[in-house]
């Protein structure tokens, strides 16, 4: 990997500890070294705000029985279950997943819409894993 691409967006790993967390939950889906971005908009959390915000991603993703995980070794940008109300899922070409949620659901500290666009081989089988598939995004 790139060492320039590699201190200013992290690895795209999961970190030990979660790794640790995702394997005993059971895997359906573990990608790593994924390409992104993440854009938030009308964003409010405590130490941040955003009216429109984009930054690229360098990730992994895990789907597990229990959760979907985005997260880096800088930390985690989703982590709900995966049947979250307000957790839409859906593909934007057959190798771009596309999650969007309302932070307001997944923290009440946190209003707005955040959108994490991910690069992965096979974004159906990802949308498959996830169980949510969603034809309305609007908002994002």
């Amino acid at each position: 990997m790139n060492p320039f691409r590699r201190i200013l967006l992290g690895t795209g790993c999961l970190p030990d500890e979660l790794r640790g967390e995702v394997m005993a939950e059971g895997v359906l889906l573990l990608e790593e070294g994924l390409r992104g971005s993440v854009t938030y908009r009308h964003y409010r959390a405590p130490g941040r705000r955003a009216n429109w915000s984009k930054s690229s991603l360098y990730t992994a993703l895990a789907v597990t029985t229990a959760r979907v995980v985005v997260a880096s070794g800088r930390g985690k940008t989703v982590d709900c279950p995966r049947d979250q109300d307000g957790l839409e899922v859906s593909t934007d070409g057959p190798d771009r997943l596309l999650l969007v949620f309302d932070a307001a659901k997944l923290s009440p500290e946190r209003s707005g819409r955040v959108a994490v666009r991910l690069r992965l081989p096979n974004a159906q089988r990802a949308v498959v894993a996830i169980g949510k598939p969603s034809t309305t995004l609007n908002g994002v």
